[in-house]
């Protein structure tokens, strides 16, 4: 008899190719993911993955298994969703994925007066660059910079985010503050990660700076800002996200940066969930009272 749990962990290995990835995924321990494979293993009478250096390679079996076991997820988040869904009451945990930028500038500070107005309810936050499923699960409502392109999420835009380049103070006492585009090429630049160099943000400012030098990638949207300001060198960041902090300031402020379009999201199951749409309908609003909407 194949066991849920067990084909949870299976799911997770399969998606993450390791131990430690599936069990960050379902916040176990990397022990607890290895003993429900091998129970596992032991219903189906196979193994179902290969320890390679590329890291879990699923076998003939493994393939086989798959199909199923994503029929079985499937119905199991629906019955989950529809349960859920019908509660009236503002209450439980509601787990929202979004940038870490987001998640540290707008979300974090606004926290307190929202959990005080609804003591049921807690938030789980998951923040980072990659987009959590909705539709499997991976988290009940989402904060994008992209439209989502899912059938069965409901969405809505809440604007426009608005981007700058910055720099700190201390910086520009030291390097000099840029007149004119071409200034950047002598001036430091700070990026994300290079898989963000399509992004049209960030492929502005190379294409309007190539010349210039690259001290810092990161890969968080707060690292970058934190760079940023204890002087490293030129960034965009959000206005957002820059709002009250003294240390930073406005480089050629007639220069803007592509902006970026915030949507929010959350499965069409959860539209009735008390718990979700509260927090959705807070979101929203923080995106609103913020240097966001355009």
């Amino acid at each position: 008899m194949l066991l849920w749990d067990d084909l949870r962990v299976f799911l997770a290995a399969q998606r993450t190719r390791s131990h430690a990835g599936a069990a960050r995924t379902l916040r176990v321990a990397p022990t607890t993911v290895g003993r429900r494979l091998a129970a596992l293993e032991a219903a189906v009478g196979a193994r179902l993955f290969q320890r390679t250096p590329e890291g879990l390679a699923p076998t003939a079996a493994a393939l086989a298994l798959l199909p199923r076991a994503e029929r079985m997820e499937s119905e199991a988040l629906e019955a989950e969703r529809n349960v859920v869904g019908a509660d009236a009451r503002a209450t439980g945990t509601v787990c929202v994925t979004c940038g870490d930028g987001f998640a540290h500038y707008v979300i974090s500070p606004a926290l307190p007066a929202f959990l005080a107005a609804h003591p049921g309810l807690s938030v789980e936050i998951r923040a980072g660059p990659r987009a959590l499923d909705l539709t499997r699960g991976e988290a009940d409502l989402a904060i994008r910079n992209f439209r989502p392109r899912e059938k069965s999420l409901v969405i809505r835009r809440l604007g426009i985010e608005v981007q700058g380049l910055y720099a700190s103070s201390a910086y520009l006492a030291r390097r000099g503050r840029p007149r004119s585009a071409a200034d950047l090429e002598g001036h430091d630049l700070l990026l994300l990660d290079r898989e963000y160099d399509r992004v049209r943000g960030q492929a502005w400012l190379r294409a309007l700076a190539p010349q210039a030098r690259i001290v810092v990638r990161a890969n968080s949207t707060s690292t970058l800002q934190a760079a940023c300001a204890a002087g490293a060198g030129v960034a965009i960041l959000s206005l957002a996200f820059v709002v009250g902090d003294s240390r930073l300031e406005p480089v050629l402020p007639r220069l803007a940066p592509p902006e970026l379009e915030v949507w929010s999201a959350t499965h069409g199951d959860l539209r009735s969930s008390a718990r979700v749409t509260t927090t959705l309908r807070w979101l929203e609003q923080l995106v609103r009272g913020l240097a966001f909407s355009r």
